[in-house]
C-alpha cells in the first residue's frame, strides 16, 4: 500500500500546485492506494479531493495543515505559529477538522486562522495529528535545541491523540544544509 498524505493543491496559498483530478490521477498511475490532502490553513479542496481519489479509484484521506500555537495570543498571533497537520480518521473527524477551522477562522485577528490546545482538547475526537514539516512546534523547537521543551509538547499530543498522534518525518534537504536531517535524528 503507498499513501502520500502531506499534499497540497490549488487551494493552498504560495506551495500548492496541481488540480485535484490530476493529482489524483498522478497518485494512481504511481501505485499508490491513498491520497491526502492538508492544505494550508483551509478545507476548500476536500470535497473536490474526495471526488477525484473516487474516480480514479484511490482511498481519499481529507485533512489540513493548521496553523497552530499551544496558547492563543492575540496580541501577538504570528508570533511562535507553527504547522501541524490534522487528518479525518472517520466522519466524527472530518466534522471536527471543519469545525476547528471554522473556529480558527472567527477568532483570528489577523490573517492565518490559528489552533490551539483549547479548541484541539475540544475538537480532537476521530483526528489523527501529525507532527508537520519542519514548521511543526516539535521539529522548529528541535531546530533550536530546546529539546526537553519539545518532548514535553510532544507529550501533550500525546496525551490528547493517544496512538492517533504519529511524528512526521520529512525527506527534504533544506536551504541550510543538515538542518532538516539533525531534526529527523532528534525526530527518530
Amino acid at each position: 500500500m503507498g499513501l502520500d498524505l502531506h499534499r497540497h493543491d490549488e487551494f493552498s496559498a504560495f506551495d500548492g500546485f496541481g488540480k485535484a483530478l490530476d493529482l489524483a490521477a498522478i497518485a494512481k498511475e504511481k501505485g499508490l492506494t491513498s491520497l491526502g490532502l492538508s492544505n494550508h490553513g483551509n478545507v476548500n479542496g476536500l470535497v473536490e479531493h474526495y471526488n477525484a481519489c473516487k474516480e480514479v479509484g484511490i482511498k481519499p484521506i481529507l485533512g489540513v495543515e493548521g496553523y497552530f500555537q499551544p496558547k492563543y495570543n492575540v496580541e501577538q498571533p504570528s508570533s511562535d505559529r507553527f504547522h501541524l497537520c490534522l487528518f479525518a480518521k472517520n466522519l466524527k473527524g472530518y466534522a471536527n477538522i471543519n469545525k476547528l477551522m471554522t473556529a480558527a477562522n472567527i477568532k483570528q485577528k489577523y490573517y492565518k486562522p490559528i489552533i490551539d490546545f483549547k479548541l484541539l482538547e475540544k475538537y480532537h475526537e476521530g483526528i489523527i495529528c501529525t507532527s508537520a514539516c519542519i514548521a511543526g512546534p516539535l521539529s522548529y523547537l528541535l531546530k533550536e535545541g530546546k529539546d526537553a521543551t519539545a518532548y514535553k509538547v510532544a507529550s501533550r499530543f500525546v496525551d490528547l491523540f493517544g496512538e492517533d498522534f504519529y511524528i512526521e518525518i520529512q525527506p527534504y534537504t533544506l536551504s541550510t544544509p543538515g538542518v532538516q536531517e539533525k531534526v529527523n535524528i532528534k525526530l527518530l
